[in-house]
């Protein structure tokens, strides 16, 4: 299921008795998990950093052309943000069995099962952005015609349309999507602004039916079909738990990334110590996440703070599914899963 005896060893503790969880456990689990194993889990995190810091730079010195950000969202972002979910998944379910391994070791899993993982992988990130996008082409539609609403506000409310959304993806479909509709609708097919709201309630169902997809491959090594289907077989009767326990987990996350940030951001703003700041430069960056010609340093370093943070937050709602999928699997399956973490049926090499 996990790994080889060579890179998993026992950890000497008693045989583990797993019980279904609610969601506060699930939560208290999630925080004691990544607490108590803060070192494995930044090894993984600090491959975040790097890719990260490649994008920046390739932003930064490549000429502009059409599909610049693309390009570098597919060639780099990706791959870096698919490594480090999958070694999010292996790790966490590793000692979450009782058993003990080296961020090396769950990286080095998830480079064996790669291209499965992206198959995988794409068609839930495709779904899970649609629904964002209808719904705010659609607020943007109604609201901004209709509404005196000054920009800062009309971007306010998208942006609490996005929260639930707003879980780090490895490549943001959600978002070639919106500029591809908004595209089309300067070309003049402003029907276009419908066709994700109208596709959203069929994409948050498969959000749902298929979140545990990458996980499902990762520790059972199906075949791609398979993994879709055993998602489905996890999901069935529990639709609705799953989803609020994945919206949960999303707002929490950005919750605790923007007090972090936006803390920071007023020290900085306090202490002026990238020049003259106000708050009107910090609502700016909340609603925009941009750079402005005013005071470029400060978004500049807000924009790396953002990122920082957020690696360092982006395992919370990883761990948190991972649990699911187990809590799953104790619910409908009945099994003690320690002792199928001993068997051959459950270990792969």
């Amino acid at each position: 299921m996990l790994n080889s005896a060579d890179t998993i060893q026992a950890d000497g503790s008693n045989t583990l008795t797993l019980q279904p969880m609610g969601f506060g456990e699930i939560l208290d689990t999630i925080f004691s998990l990544y607490r108590e194993h803060l070192r494995l889990f930044l090894g993984i995190v600090a491959v975040d950093f790097s890719g990260n810091l490649v994008i920046y730079f390739l932003a930064r010195f490549l000429p502009n052309f059409p599909l610049k950000d693309l390009v570098t969202d597919l060639l780099v972002g990706m791959p870096f943000g698919l490594v480090i979910m999958g070694g999010i998944i292996v790790a966490t379910a590793t000692i979450y069995l009782g058993k003990r391994l080296r961020s090396l070791d769950a990286l080095q899993q998830v480079g064996q099962r790669f291209w499965r993982m992206l198959v995988c992988h794409l068609p839930w990130n495709l779904v899970f952005g649609i629904p964002r996008i209808g719904i705010s082409v659609l607020l943007f539609t109604i609201l901004s015609p209709n509404i005196a609403l000054t920009t800062p506000i009309l971007f306010t409310i998208i942006l609490l349309v996005f929260m639930p959304f707003s879980i780090y993806l490895p490549i943001d479909l959600g978002s070639i999507i919106y500029g591809s509709i908004f595209s089309v609708m300067v070309l003049g097919q402003m029907w276009a602004r419908f066709i994700p709201s109208v596709l959203a309630p069929f994409a948050i169902y498969f959000t749902v039916r298929w979140l545990f997809v990458s996980v499902v491959i990762l520790l059972e090594r199906p075949l791609i079909r398979r993994a879709f289907a055993r998602s489905s077989e996890l999901t069935r009767g529990r639709w609705w738990r799953i989803w609020g326990t994945l919206i949960s987990l999303s707002v929490l996350s950005f919750a605790i990334q923007r007090i972090v940030v936006l803390t920071i951001g007023f020290i900085l703003m306090l202490t002026k110590v990238v020049g003259e700041t106000t708050s009107m430069n910090l609502l700016k960056w909340i609603v925009r996440y941009g750079f402005e010609s005013s005071n470029p340093l400060f978004y500049t370093i807000m924009w790396w703070i953002n990122r920082i943070v957020g690696s360092f937050i982006f395992p919370i709602w990883i761990i948190g599914i991972t649990l699911l999928y187990f809590d799953l699997r104790i619910r409908k399956e009945g099994f003690n899963l320690e002792m199928q973490v001993n068997s051959t049926a459950v270990m792969h090499t």
